[in-house]
């Protein structure tokens, strides 16, 4: 064997003994952990926090065709000038467990950490309501909107304290409906609302995002966004989640209409104080 095959045999000797030490190496180990680490994290590799009142998304590993609920409220507490709102909280939790049967308040405030949420009365002045008209997404239909209203006149059967406004534009609107095309792939929901409070809990804004199409960019059929017009809704009115299979507020869409025990739990709601009952 020559001097150069010699020389060409200790090169790739040397070649495949870097690779293998780069294989065990701790720093390439660390690199790969990190790596996997930051997925989830915003830019400044700080992880994202997860709103103690709004459940986390479901495992994609999970069949979800029957389940678009699942964390698909969330709500963001701001500061405001208002006062803090004082509360008799024991007489809150008496009145809670007095008026809890027939409701599904005790699940609610167990999965929004005892925090409850709802807009301030107004009988004197409406919550102002925007449903977008013409988004220009494939296969919208202008009856979505009147769907949209129905919903709102199904839920005021409760006999809250407040009524609702239609503005003709979303400037000051309460409450706006919008729809979109289709979620992202890794996000398995239908609608997705989000609701901001002031210190107090009271709701000071609340939008609604409505998808149109699933991620395979099917249609989903007017029955089907219509019901989950209903369950966003009640989020946007204030209600939580619900535990009974039976009601509009189970994270899983396995029911159809609004029942007795979803009005009788908003109905309550808006006889409490907003707030933590901790």
């Amino acid at each position: 064997m020559g001097r150069i095959e010699y020389w060409l045999l200790g090169a790739v000797g040397a070649l495949i003994a870097f690779i293998a030490v780069e294989m065990v190496s701790p720093v390439g180990g660390a690199r790969r952990t990190m790596d996997v680490a930051q997925q989830g994290r915003s830019a400044d590799g700080i992880a994202p926090p997860i709103s103690s009142h709004s459940r986390p998304a479901p495992d994609p590993i999970e069949k979800a065709v029957r389940t678009p609920n699942a964390g698909d409220v969330n709500s963001t507490v701001r500061r405001s000038s208002a006062p803090v709102l004082v509360r008799n909280i024991p007489d809150v939790r008496r009145r809670i467990a007095a008026g809890a049967q027939g409701t599904y308040m005790l699940d609610m405030l167990e999965l929004q950490d005892s925090v409850l949420y709802r807009w301030p009365d107004s009988r004197d002045h409406g919550v102002r309501i925007w449903i977008q008209a013409d988004p220009h997404i494939r296969d919208w239909w202008i009856g979505y909107v009147q769907s949209a209203r129905d919903v709102l006149a199904e839920w005021e059967t409760a006999r809250l304290p407040i009524r609702f406004e239609y503005p003709t534009d979303s400037t000051g609107a309460d409450i706006v409906i919008r729809w979109i095309d289709q979620f992202p792939p890794n996000e398995l929901r239908i609608g997705k609302t989000r609701r901001l409070a002031d210190h107090n809990a009271w709701v000071t804004h609340a939008e609604i995002v409505v998808a149109l199409h699933n991620r395979e960019g099917d249609t989903f059929p007017p029955g089907e966004v219509h019901e989950i017009l209903r369950h966003e809704i009640g989020h946007a009115l204030g209600l939580g989640h619900s535990k009974d299979r039976g009601t509009i507020m189970y994270p899983e869409n396995t029911q159809l209409e609004i029942t007795p025990l979803d009005r009788e739990t908003l109905r309550l709601l808006y006889t409490l104080p907003p707030g933590s009952i901790k």
